[in-house]
């Protein structure tokens, strides 16, 4: 009898297990894609950014508690002259595991390159990878009035190019991008690699005589999508023709993302080019083609209601810079294995 009591049970478990197998739905899988929009949103929604931060407020910062500075310049321009105790660590080799194993965790991270568009893409991605980092406004050139050392300055456009106050809009709905960087699972690896990727092939900007260019040459299959990222307020006053307006906390936003051509460029700009720099990281990281415009706003055009926002080197600081190529750069003690976060 308790054999053919057994031997019952046992069909019956051979029935109930691919039963329930069907019955139980799998976990959702989250796409690479998910997990990249959902690190920018919030990184971009932070109730308490800090995009930026003035060389005033860096100086006072690395007196206090010592901030750690990365240059992203060219080897030879940091050893021709750098803020004291910045590493040189460019974003083309950022990104590796064995660079990231040199970053803080506990530590502000204040990356700069010559004018502030480098620095801004770089500080977005570290943002992204969980690492608490600010971008120096202007980069070097914010720094020293020393033009051997600030070797990239930016002077006023030489030319107004044309701007309108039509309002403009998306209409269409795309397809998101489909991200496949890595067979990792780790979410955190995903982000790296991904902004490794992009950050190793070279990052985007465009000037502001090439984008005219692009939108003037009679051709509309070469117009790329236009995304200004300044204050709404500001837009209406005047922007660059074609241009549509999504605010830069909302660039990550699939409601926002869906209206955008995955096959067509973008460039993105904002007041001076870094915000709309972070935005444009953001997006290659998802997997657009994007671009930033160099300078945004005060690239495009002398108009003080338009461009309010500039470069003064009449205003700038004048601080001290180390020369010299400089130790190899420490790998912090009791750091992470080169991972993100």
């Amino acid at each position: 009898m308790k054999r053919i009591i057994l031997f019952v049970f046992g069909i019956i478990l051979l029935v109930l297990i691919p039963v329930l197998a069907v019955a139980t739905p799998a976990a959702p899988t989250v796409s690479q894609f998910d997990v990249i929009v959902t690190a920018a949103d919030a990184y971009l929604n932070d109730p308490n950014p800090e995009l930026n931060i003035s060389s005033k407020d860096l100086l006072s910062a690395m007196l206090a508690d010592g901030s750690y500075i990365i240059s992203e310049r060219k080897p030879e321009d940091y050893a021709t002259g750098h803020i004291p105790g910045a590493v040189n660590l460019p974003a083309s080799v950022l990104f590796k595991p064995e660079n990231l194993a040199k970053l803080p965790k506990d530590s502000k991270i204040v990356p700069y390159c010559y004018t502030g568009h480098t620095g801004s893409q770089v500080t977005a991605m570290l943002n992204m990878c969980g690492y608490n980092a600010t971008n120096l406004l202007w980069g070097i050139m914010g720094w020293t009035t020393n033009t051997t050392v600030a070797n990239k300055q930016f002077s006023n456009p030489s030319t107004d190019l044309p701007t309108e106050t039509t309002a403009n809009q998306l209409t269409g709905t795309y397809n998101l991008p489909s991200v496949n960087v890595t067979s990792a699972t780790s979410e955190l690896e995903i982000i790296r690699i991904a902004c490794d990727n992009y950050a190793t092939a070279g990052l985007k900007n465009i000037a502001a005589g090439n984008l005219s260019a692009l939108i003037t040459d009679g051709d509309p299959n070469n117009d790329p999508i236009i995304i200004s990222v300044r204050k709404a307020e500001d837009y209406a006053k005047g922007h660059i023709p074609g241009a549509v307006n999504i605010a830069f906390t909302g660039i990550a936003k699939k409601e926002n993302l869906q209206k955008l051509d995955p096959d067509k460029q973008i460039v993105v700009y904002c007041y001076t080019g870094r915000t709309g720099s972070q935005a444009t990281a953001i997006l290659n990281v998802l997997g657009y083609d994007a671009k930033n415009l160099l300078w945004g706003m005060s690239g495009w055009t002398t108009d003080p209601v338009l461009a309010a926002k500039r470069f003064d080197p009449d205003t700038n600081p004048d601080y001290p810079f180390a020369t010299g190529a400089g130790e190899a750069v420490p790998t912090i003690p009791n750091g992470d294995d080169g991972s993100c976060g």
